[in-house]
């Protein structure tokens, strides 16, 4: 389908709540098997070659071949923006802590949540209810606080020459590194919404404590019992995503394959698997995501290990459109800074989804 580019698509995009990318597969429809999407066959068309293949003897174009047409301007606030979403995604640990993400327009956002009271629950218990009668309701609220949306990124500060005579492999390689920076602040934001909550009442997880689950711990340790106990403290979520730092993470380890974690890690990063099988029909130890993080914070002052039913616990708040403005900025006012952001915060939703373990 022929149209030409324009920079109001991006305002278009925004109204439907959608990206640039996807506004451009509604005008031009990717067909069934097709190698390329919308956004880059408007690439091909506009001679742009993003990354260069050697092999082939083909070079990647500077970032001036943006600068041909005003149609082929319009594709350069995309291309740092999928740079962005790829590196936020691609090397972080962020998927495997977010349960949905949501696109909003503007910077303020409630959180819905499902109030499911104790007096819905017991009333849920009932065996049978009488013909006619109604089934006990769990009302879907917004929260009281909206989120608080911080803005995530890094500025390339050089002059507007500098970068048009950039090829746009190594733009994209400085374009990555800084994606993956923002992405890192976004962890630390989203693993302070797990300990203390989003702002809201009752959305701070509950601390359990190794030496109360085990009264026999050993100060500093976590033991096997303490370890499957926090598990079974999540029924009927279940403890699927796990956090910690270097010493919380070798302790699971230690728990988990208790001859020697470190060449039990040599063990499972070879492929291999172990010959026991224990079926659980109720998930009640099931399959733990194991996630590394360095600066996790304490829980008075001793190792804490971050629980998460990652089905449930956190909902990622995106403003559409927020990685666009800066770069749309730099290539129509032609200034010198290069900016890539997203505006971005993180709520919870189910409080019950996440728990610390405090190694006390």
């Amino acid at each position: 389908m022929e149209f030409k580019l324009d920079r109001n698509m991006y305002n278009q995009a925004k109204e439907q709540g959608i990206p640039f990318s996807q506004l451009l597969e509604k005008l031009d429809p990717s067909s069934e098997g097709s190698k390329l999407s919308a956004y880059e066959r408007q690439l091909k068309k506009h001679g742009i070659i993003t990354q260069s293949m050697p092999e082939r003897g083909i070079v990647c174009s500077v970032v001036d071949a943006f600068y041909r047409t005003d149609e082929s301007k319009v594709l350069f606030p995309e291309y740092v923006a999928t740079q962005l979403r790829e590196s936020l995604t691609g090397m972080s640990i962020l998927p495997y802590l977010i349960a949905t993400e949501t696109p909003i327009d503007g910077n303020a956002y409630r959180t819905i949540y499902c109030d499911d009271s104790e007096d819905n629950k017991k009333a849920a218990q009932k065996k049978r209810t009488t013909e006619a009668s109604e089934l006990p309701k769990a009302k879907l609220k917004t929260r009281e606080n909206s989120l608080k949306i911080w803005k995530y990124g890094r500025s390339i500060e050089a002059s507007y020459e500098t970068v048009r005579r950039m090829r746009l492999d190594l733009l994209s390689t400085h374009l990555r590194r800084l994606g993956e920076q923002a992405s890192q602040d976004e962890i630390e934001d989203l693993l302070a919404v797990v300990k203390n909550g989003d702002g809201n009442a009752n959305t701070a997880a509950s601390v359990l404590k190794n030496r109360s689950l085990d009264s026999g711990a050993t100060s500093g340790t976590l033991s096997k019992s303490a370890w499957l106990r926090f598990l079974l403290k999540f029924f009927p979520y279940q403890c699927n995503t796990v956090v910690a730092d270097e010493d919380g993470l070798i302790q699971i380890l230690d728990i988990l394959y208790p001859n020697d974690s470190t060449q039990m890690m040599d063990f499972l990063l070879r492929g291999a698997s172990l010959t026991a099988k224990v079926e659980l029909p109720q998930n009640l130890w099931t399959n733990v995501t194991l996630l590394y993080h360095p600066t996790i914070e304490k829980s008075n002052s001793h190792t804490a290990i971050y629980g998460i039913d990652k089905r449930y616990a956190i909902e990622k708040v995106v403003e559409l459109g927020s990685e666009i403005r800066e770069a749309d900025k730099f290539i129509t006012s032609q200034t010198e800074v290069l900016t890539i952001s997203e505006n971005a915060g993180f709520g919870k939703m189910f409080a019950e989804a996440t728990k610390i373990l405090e190694i006390d």
